[in-house]
C-alpha cells in the first residue's frame, strides 16, 4: 500500500523481507481468492450500509507481459505477449459522486489452448466459453449480497440472451447496453424498431464534454436465438435509447440501446437508467489505476499464480486510489476523515507545514497530492501523482507509529 507503482525490492526494507514477499508469492498453498475475500467481505459490510439500491459495474481487462521466457500458466495475449483476463465487479454509490466502494467480486480467465482460426492464424482460446462469465460473477454477487440491493450494469459485450435469461431468474437488476440487432416476435428487427420511438425528454449530460442527448422507451420481446443456452424462448425487457441529434462537427454521435429491469414509465425513471450507465465509465478507472498507479504489468513474477495473487493484493490498493481521487473531485466538500485518518491529518500538517489540518476531502487530497511533487497550478492530481504522495504519507505514519511503539 505505501509503494504501489514501486518494484517490489523498493517495497521492503531489507533482502530479507524480499526474500519473504516472493516466498509469499511463490507459495502453493496461497490462492489469489482467499487473499482477495477479505476485502470482497468488507466490501458487502460498506454496500449493506447504503441506503438505497448500489450500482456493481461489471468489466473485463486484459493483463499482458512481456518477455521472451514463458511464464507457467499465463496463455497468449495481443500477437506475442502472455497474460490474462480479469472480470472485475466494482460496487459504486448511484449518484454524481460515484463513490466507490470496493471490488465485490474477480473471474480470471487464462486461454491456454489455441485454434486455428479461418484466417490461417493461432488464436488463443480459453475451454470454457468466456460469455459465462458475466452471468456466472453476477449469479455469485448476487447470492453473496444477502439485504443489498444490486442494479448491474455491463457494456455491449455482456448482451447475451443466455445472460438475461439468468438475471431474469435470478431476480436480478441490470442496465446492459445492447450490441445485436435481436429479432423480436412481432417478427421485426430490434433496432429500426426502436429508431422509430418518440423522444420522451431532451436532457445536457455529461461524458467528455456537456453535450445534449435525447431519451426514448419501450419495452421489447425477442426470440431466443438457435444459439443460446437458455431454455426460455422469450424474453422481455424494458429498454432505452439515448442518442444525441447533434453532435459537435468532427466528433461521432452518442448512440446508446439500454436493456433494462428498471421501470420506464417517467422522465425521472428514464434519466436514473441513463445516470446508472454513465456510472460504468468508472471501472474503467479502476483498471487504470491498477495499471498505471500499481504497474501490474510490469511485475516481474514468473508464473500465473504468483501474477494472479500479486492482482488479489493490489485490487484493494487500487481501490484506495480511486476512492481518493473520486472523492477529491466529485465530493471536495466532505470531511477530510472520509478519506484519510486523525494521524495522518497532523503528519500533513506537519510536513506541509499548514497552519491548520486539513478540514475537507478536496484539502487532504491536495495535500497529499503536494507530497507526491503536485502543483495546484497544474489541475487535479492524476494517478501517479496521487500514488507517490499516499505512498510518502504512509510511510510517515509507519514512522510515526514505530517510534511511538519505541518508547512504550
Amino acid at each position: 500500500m505505501a509503494r504501489p507503482s514501486d518494484g517490489f525490492p523498493r517495497m521492503v526494507a531489507d533482502d530479507s523481507e524480499l526474500e519473504g514477499l516472493y516466498r509469499f508469492f511463490g507459495c502453493e498453498e496461497i490462492e489469489a481468492e482467499d487473499v482477495l475475500a477479505p476485502h470482497i467481505e468488507a466490501t458487502f459490510q460498506r454496500m449493506r450500509e447504503v441506503d438505497g439500491p448500489v450500482l456493481v459495474l461489471h468489466d473485463s481487462t486484459d493483463f499482458s507481459f512481456g518477455g521472451h521466457e514463458h511464464r507457467a500458466g499465463l496463455g497468449r495475449m495481443n500477437g506475442d505477449q502472455q497474460g490474462f483476463i480479469a472480470h472485475v465487479a466494482l460496487a459504486v454509490v448511484p449518484g454524481e459522486e460515484r463513490i466507490p466502494l470496493g471490488t465485490c467480486g474477480l473471474i480470471r480467465i487464462s486461454r491456454t489452448s489455441s485454434k486455428i482460426h479461418r484466417s490461417g492464424y493461432e488464436v488463443s482460446q480459453n475451454p470454457e466459453r468466456e460469455s459465462l462469465r458475466w452471468a456466472q460473477l453476477a449469479t455469485r454477487i448476487e447470492q453473496s449480497g444477502q439485504g443489498v440491493s444490486c442494479i448491474h450494469v455491463m457494456d455491449r459485450e455482456a448482451d447475451n440472451y443466455d445472460l438475461f435469461a439468468t438475471l431474469q431468474q435470478a431476480g436480478a437488476r441490470f442496465v446492459v447496453r445492447a450490441r445485436h440487432d435481436r429479432a423480436l416476435v412481432t417478427d421485426e428487427r430490434l433496432f429500426p424498431a426502436i429508431e422509430a420511438l418518440t423522444p420522451q425528454c431532451f436532457r445536457n449530460v455529461e461524458v467528455s464534454e456537456r453535450r445534449p442527448r435525447k431519451r426514448a422507451r419501450e419495452t421489447a420481446t425477442f426470440r431466443r436465438p438457435n444459439w443460446a443456452h437458455s431454455e426460455a424462448s422469450e424474453l422481455t425487457a424494458n429498454l432505452v435509447r439515448v442518442w444525441e441529434p447533434s453532435p459537435p462537427e468532427g466528433e461521432p454521435a452518442v448512440s446508446w440501446l439500454l436493456y433494462t429491469s428498471e421501470p420506464i414509465k417517467t422522465r425521472k425513471q428514464l434519466l436514473a437508467i441513463v445516470d446508472y450507465y454513465r456510472s460504468r465509465w468508472l471501472i474503467e478507472e479502476l483498471f487504470k489505476a491498477l495499471k498505471t498507479g500499481c504497474s501490474i504489468e510490469k511485475r516481474q513474477l514468473e508464473t500465473y499464480r504468483a501474477l494472479a495473487v500479486a492482482l488479489a493484493v493490489f485490487l484493494p490498493v487500487a481501490w484506495r486510489l480511486l476512492l481518493l481521487r473520486a472523492a477529491s473531485r466529485k465530493s471536495p466538500e466532505l470531511a477530510a476523515k472520509t478519506i484519510v485518518t486523525d494521524v495522518q491529518l497532523k503528519l500533513l500538517r506537519h510536513k506541509l507545514n499548514l497552519k491548520e489540518l486539513p478540514k475537507t476531502v478536496g484539502d487532504a487530497a491536495l495535500a497529499i497530492a503536494k507530497l507526491g511533487g503536485h502543483l495546484k497550478r497544474n489541475g487535479p492530481p492524476g494517478w501517479q501523482t496521487l500514488g507517490r504522495g499516499l505512498q510518502s504519507l504512509l510511510l510517515m505514519e509507519a514512522g510515526w507509529r514505530a517510534a511511538v511503539a519505541s518508547k512504550l
